[in-house]
């Protein structure tokens, strides 16, 4: 397939890529060590425009087709890994608006990012559930017009930082996985509460610790959509298709690094670069296919995103992530072995993007999960989870 980008999508990725050298980048070792929200990134990627390139032109974003958003996210991931995943997880959110709010809802959320810069968060973990996001813990019941939501959630990305949280709840009195309902909640809502830390191998600017929400009530228009909707969708596949895109982004700047490091360093008494060993040059070659297979496949399931529906979305997402997991860990490790000792020295980007790496790809689907979705649809077999999940 051809995945040529139009002068449009040039300059838009070209846009991405300045703005990871010149703001991410320079701050990501920081955010790392003190484990603080990227703010001032957010902020770059908000006058950038990026933080509403998954909302409708109409409403003042970028309305990025799939390719184009994945194409920008890997630049980004090169910059900082941390500042993209959570601008990923707050544009998925603005996804969900786009399909299932209302007319009034959009225009109350769209100018909260466009013209605040705010930030919006996905809460869909629960502790001690398969898949990372199913729900059923956290139950939503309606009450005298109103909403009350209670349970408990892990992984809470921008806990306290982002302006509103979308909560995956299960609907009182309806069974199975299409009682999933979303719903927006404030981020000072008296409800929510911190109950544990973030202090984590990589990912450490995301600060995602477990959060309650106990009594948290809300009214009918911060629900999205009617319960199963979001489902039928497909949307929130697109957290696996954008995990995929920055995992390729943090191989492709781990390979940058060794590349750069093995074409100026010489070692005593070799007289040339490291760049003209031969065991050098098989492991670049080896990192390098490991990316450029991944970012097709990749492109390739962005290509096909809109005209696919949600169990192919599910496939598509699972065959990218698979293979920017492999790329992601194998690339990392591999540069770090190439560099040597000097990359476990904190100066060196390549230690914190070996953690990150680790760190990130763990998210759902992971990789067996990942890879059994591919392995039933390669074998037609089918699978129950997610034609339960997302059968319309």
């Amino acid at each position: 397939m051809d995945f040529s980008f139009s002068p449009a999508q040039e300059a838009l990725i070209a846009r991405a890529a300045s703005v990871a050298v010149e703001s991410l980048a320079p701050r990501a070792a920081g955010y790392d060590e003190s484990g603080a929200y990227p703010r001032e990134s957010w902020d770059d990627l908000w006058r950038a425009g990026f933080l509403g390139m998954a909302i409708p032109a109409a409403h003042g974003g970028l309305g990025l087709d799939m390719l184009s958003y994945v194409a920008v996210l890997e630049q980004l991931a090169q910059g900082c890994t941390n500042a993209t995943m959570t601008l990923h997880m707050h544009s998925v959110v603005q996804m969900y608006i786009a399909a299932l709010a209302t007319a009034r809802q959009r225009a109350r959320f769209y100018p909260e990012v466009v013209e605040g810069g705010k930030l919006f968060g996905s809460w869909g973990s629960e502790p001690d559930r398969r898949g990372g996001a199913n729900v059923g813990g956290t139950v939503i019941a309606p009450d005298n017009g109103h909403y009350v939501i209670d349970g408990a959630k892990h992984f809470c990305t921008m806990a306290g930082a982002a302006h509103r949280y979308m909560i995956h709840c299960a609907m009182a009195g309806i069974a199975g996985p299409r009682n999933l309902q979303l719903a927006l909640v404030p981020h000072d809502h008296p409800g929510l509460r911190v109950t544990g830390e973030w202090d984590t191998l990589g990912m450490r600017a995301t600060v995602s610790p477990s959060v309650a929400l106990s009594a948290c009530d809300v009214p009918e228009d911060a629900l999205l959509g009617r319960p199963g909707e979001s489902l039928e969708s497909g949307v929130g596949l697109a957290f696996g298709l954008g995990y995929a895109a920055i995992y390729v982004g943090v191989a492709q700047r781990a390979l940058d690094v060794a590349v750069d490091f093995c074409k100026t360093q010489r070692l005593a008494p070799e007289p040339e670069t490291r760049a003209h060993h031969p065991l050098v040059q098989r492991h670049v070659a080896e990192m390098a296919l490991a990316i450029a297979g991944a970012r097709l496949v990749l492109y390739r399931a962005a290509s096909r995103w809109a005209a696919a529906d949600a169990v192919q979305r599910a496939v598509l997402a699972a065959e990218a992530k698979a293979l920017g997991t492999e790329a992601a860990l194998m690339v990392t490790s591999r540069a770090v072995q190439v560099v040597g000792g000097r990359a476990a020295h904190r100066r060196c980007p390549l230690e914190r993007l070996f953690r990150d790496a680790r760190t990130a790809t763990l998210m759902p689907p992971n990789a067996d999960r990942a890879m059994e979705i591919v392995g039933r649809s390669a074998l037609d077999v089918p699978d129950e989870l997610l034609a339960s999940r997302h059968a319309g």
